[in-house]
């Protein structure tokens, strides 16, 4: 349920009022651009110092902490007369919706299960693409039925009815046992509660950072300018819809299979190689002009998008165990709204500097295939070398790889 109205905080839901902005308040597209800009890197250096709190307040009070917070933006979206205000409503949305609501929902499939946890991260992030399939339609008809300062009204009603029902009456306090190291946790690196400065020294945060910053950076930018690419392209506007519907559909199908898969093996195993999907997404849409493309390029993008979401959110307990996860995924998360920032703002400056979109195309290449090396120091070295010895015995069977 977080995960799903985490939507409301998240630009494909937010653009939706764009226009209704820009028109109220006689705004140009640059201005409004800055000000979403702003607001959006203002919450990724907020984020760290009001996530770290998961792992020391109750999980009940932090969710009320931030609905409200999430609400007085809506409400202040709605009732504000004035544009200079708008930035401070982006900003309250953006911090609260896309990165404190995804945060405490994956935060807490982390903190609560140990068996299964592949699974339960898995199931929780299924509210990511089932707010993008069904959210858009609903708030397009209430806008049009109620207009739109009226929508946000109604939209900050039903994120109250929902989570003050679900906090009351369906979470229990004996679920809410944090389940580490000390009750068997098998894979993590740590079991002690670190700070953020501490987090910020290890090898494993700077081995995961740039694979967090990487994949919203370019799907963000992919999406924001999906029209500019579909009209580079000579594709039509059917088949970019038709090819966003196979997107959410192979995201959460990559999802549900990530869970069990990291359940048996380890989330280490699969890092190296998920973005690899990816990276042939985009050579797919460089090299290839006809519209079909559009099918591949959006299923594979999918594909690494949904596996790697679940699979980046295990590696984290696994690297630093599930007693830090709020201080950790805090980080983390402030990288991912930080790079949704900056990707539209790099795709936007490589366009008018004029480069067209296959030197987009180029420099994203170069960089995925960078950070995909990189990955690979996932693997530890023992296994490396056992790999290199059942190499060398071809002839023979390879069970003990198993």
């Amino acid at each position: 349920m977080m995960t799903f109205l985490s939507s409301y905080g998240q630009t494909f839901l937010l653009g939706l009022y764009i226009p209704f902005l820009l028109e109220d308040f006689s705004l140009s597209n640059a201005e409004i651009s800055v000000f979403y800009m702003i607001a959006t890197i203002a919450s990724a250096a907020v984020i760290p110092y009001l996530g770290k709190y998961i792992d020391t307040v109750p999980i009940k009070r932090y969710t009320l902490f931030a609905m409200g917070l999430f609400i007085l933006a809506l409400l202040l979206m709605s009732i504000n007369p004035y544009w200079f205000l708008l930035p401070l409503a982006f900003f309250g949305l953006r911090l609260a919706g896309q990165g404190l609501f995804s945060h405490i929902s994956i935060t807490s499939m982390s903190k609560y299960f140990l068996e299964g946890r592949g699974k339960a991260i898995s199931l929780a992030s299924l509210g990511h693409p089932l707010g993008q399939a069904v959210l858009p339609l609903i708030i397009l008809g209430i806008i049009q039925t109620y207009g739109w300062r009226n929508s946000l009204i109604i939209n900050a009603a039903i994120v109250f009815v929902l989570l003050i029902g679900y906090l009351s009456f369906v979470l229990r306090k004996q679920d809410l046992k944090v389940k580490d190291k000390g009750e068997a946790e098998k894979n993590s690196d740590h079991d002690e509660l670190m700070s953020q400065k501490e987090i910020l020294g290890t090898r494993n945060f700077w081995l995961l950072a740039p694979n967090m910053f990487i994949l919203s950076f370019t799907v963000t930018g992919l999406f924001f300018y999906q029209f500019s690419l579909a009209e580079f392209k000579g594709w039509s506007a059917e088949w970019m819809a038709l090819g966003l519907s196979f997107y959410a559909v192979a995201g959460s199908l990559f999802i549900l299979f990530a869970g069990p898969l990291i359940d048996k093996y380890s989330a280490k195993l699969f890092f190296p190689y998920y973005l690899i999907p990816f990276l042939l997404a985009i050579i797919i849409v460089w090299i290839v002009d006809a519209s079909w493309a559009v099918i591949p390029y959006m299923i594979l993008m999918g594909a690494s998008s949904g596996f790697g979401g679940a699979l980046k959110s295990a590696l984290q307990v696994e690297f630093f165990g599930a007693r830090s996860i709020g201080s950790v995924r805090s980080l983390f998360t402030s990288i991912m709204v930080l790079s949704s920032a900056v990707g539209p703002a790099v795709f936007g400056l490589f366009l008018d500097i004029g480069s067209d979109f296959d030197g987009i195309f180029v420099f994203l290449i170069v960089i995925l295939g960078i950070v995909i090396l990189l990955s690979y120091r996932v693997i530890p070295k023992h296994t490396l070398a056992r790999l290199k010895y059942l190499l060398k015995r071809r002839g023979k069977r390879f069970d003990s790889f198993k």
